[in-house]
């Protein structure tokens, strides 16, 4: 639900048009996440060796066999995940302190968008400490133009696009936040992203993260009158 100066507009999707930075994303409808996620690169972690959890309980270790940093760590081809101390341009000899690969079980087994596996942060000090840390960053070896992923835990989960000197971007859609449940992604107008923050307040875990150069593979009228947003009014209105 939107609300803008006292009127409400009712939608599964804040599809957010600016002047300079193309669109924001928050939803929890998966038709509308597939279609950001459309020609793009999706990160689900399912083949990595993950930990069994029942709950998102403070103070659960996870062993190095379950901590990932890259698909590629002799090289910067993929993006590097840490969970604080990596160095930006630098993440093959100081890749920081990897993130946890957790499979939900139990009670939370449905927390999940592509089976089986969830990521979320260590705390950074290397015990491998899960759920007890709100901080995530997203190296990329080259620019980027669209970024975004499921939350699956957590609450007021915030993305913000950084540049290639490692300064968050301050112009246009730099950051979008969201919760458990919902898909949050930005696509800027042109490739300028290098790295992304992800936290701050809570605990969380994520799936199915998302990146590619390229815009998503449709002119952004049609897609927003494909969403049937056709009134939509964002935050920032173009005039």
């Amino acid at each position: 639900m939107l609300q803008i100066g006292g009127a409400v507009l009712v939608c599964l999707v804040a599809m957010q048009p600016t002047a300079s930075s193309g669109l924001a994303l928050i939803t929890s409808d998966p038709s509308e996440a597939a279609l950001f996620q459309t020609g793009a690169t999706v990160e689900g972690f399912d083949d990595l060796p993950a930990l069994t959890i029942t709950s998102y309980d403070a103070g659960q270790i996870v062993p190095a066999a379950n901590q990932f940093s890259s698909r590629d760590l002799a090289a910067f081809t993929s993006p590097f995940f840490n969970s604080g101390g990596a160095s930006f341009n630098d993440p093959v000899g100081n890749p920081g302190v990897a993130i946890g690969i957790f499979d939900p079980d139990g009670a939370i087994a449905g927390d999940v968008v592509s089976p089986d596996n969830v990521a979320g942060p260590l705390v950074g000090d290397g015990s491998g400490e899960a759920f007890n840390n709100g901080f995530m960053e997203v190296i990329f070896p080259a620019d980027v133009l669209r970024v975004g992923f499921w939350i699956t835990e957590g609450s007021n989960i915030q993305l913000i696009l950084k540049d290639s000197n490692n300064t968050n971007l301050a112009t246009g859609d730099f950051s979008v936040t969201g919760n458990a449940g919902q898909f949050i992604g930005i696509q800027r107008d042109s490739a300028d992203v290098r790295g992304v923050t992800i936290g701050f307040d809570d605990a969380f875990a994520i799936d199915d993260f998302t990146y590619s150069s390229a815009p998503i593979p449709e002119p952004s009228t049609f897609l927003l009158i494909g969403m049937g947003l056709t009134a939509l009014v964002g935050r920032r209105r173009v005039r």
